[in-house]
């Protein structure tokens, strides 16, 4: 990370700290932060790097968010996290958060990198990266299925234009919605299994409801979420849906749980007058 010039040839006596400065940067376990973020800028400026702002603060739509070193580096501009402390739970949240400003803002294009004197956990790691899988789940960072159809509408605001077409609740969309998701899910190299997001689980959970609500006569009800569920359930006449429940089984286990089955077997038992034998599933 931030090396120099692999090929530029280290001037004689010197080659030991060439080499040296060209490893990773060393970051002290429970150090104090500011000094060890003064230490890094420094360092990264004696690799290469021009150092443009300590301390910037980015604001986006979904708040504002300072981050310690933003810098250049061979024509490109990158922002450097910096983390002594040992992690948890909060921590990774709060790192995560960060990471879903920064892409929403005028900066979404630079580079994000973390130092950590601990362990970086491995769905910070993701989330710091740039795979559309990532993306994708930055963007429905904040998504919470409270407001089912706000989500819904969400989901279908960013998936339209994370993959350059304009979804609709029309039950049609739903397998073009699952190869997409899977070709992002799965398109991740660096990561087996990527990290399923809340965000993405109730956008799309909320967008499966929305588009069984809106294609039925009479529409279907939102209803708060039941004990057996996993988030707020679709009323269609005597019976519900659990789609939150159903999104997360899909992103999962994959085509097995296809949501465009579901939709399909749900809406021909609903036209047919009968209940779907899975309806709560």
């Amino acid at each position: 990370m931030f090396r120099r010039d692999e090929e530029a040839t280290p001037e004689e006596g010197v080659e030991g700290a060439a080499e040296e400065r060209r490893g990773p940067i060393q970051i002290d376990r429970d150090a104090p932060r500011p000094a060890t973020i003064l230490r890094v800028a420094g360092e990264l400026e004696e690799r290469g790097g021009r150092i443009l702002e300590l301390f910037k603060e980015i604001e986006s739509p979904l708040g504002r968010v300072v981050l310690p070193i933003y810098l250049r580096q061979d024509d490109r501009d990158f922002f450097v996290e910096v983390e002594t402390g040992p992690w948890d739970d909060r921590k990774s949240d709060e790192a995560v958060d960060r990471a879903a400003i920064l892409r929403s803002s005028e900066h979404a294009g630079a580079g994000l990198e973390i130092l950590s004197g601990y362990p970086v956990p491995p769905e910070v790691e993701f989330y710091f990266g740039t795979s559309p899988a990532a993306l994708l789940q930055l963007d429905l960072a904040r998504l919470t299925p409270d407001r089912p159809e706000v989500c819904a509408g969400l989901f279908r605001d960013v998936g339209s234009y994370r993959w350059g077409v304009d979804l609709d609740y029309d039950p049609e969309y739903l397998p073009l919605v699952e190869e997409l998701l899977i070709a992002a899910l799965e398109g991740d190299e660096a990561q087996d299994a990527p990290p399923l997001s809340q965000g993405l689980v109730a956008g799309l959970g909320c967008f499966l409801g929305e588009t069984i609500r809106r294609n039925v006569s009479p529409p279907g009800l939102w209803r708060p979420s039941e004990a057996w569920g996993e988030g707020p359930v679709v009323e269609i006449g005597d019976f519900v849906l659990d789609p939150v429940g159903k999104a997360r089984a899909f992103l999962e286990h994959g085509p097995e749980e296809s949501l465009a089955f579901y939709t399909r077997y749900v809406l021909e038992q609903w036209e047919e007058g009968g209940t779907p034998r899975d309806a709560q599933a």
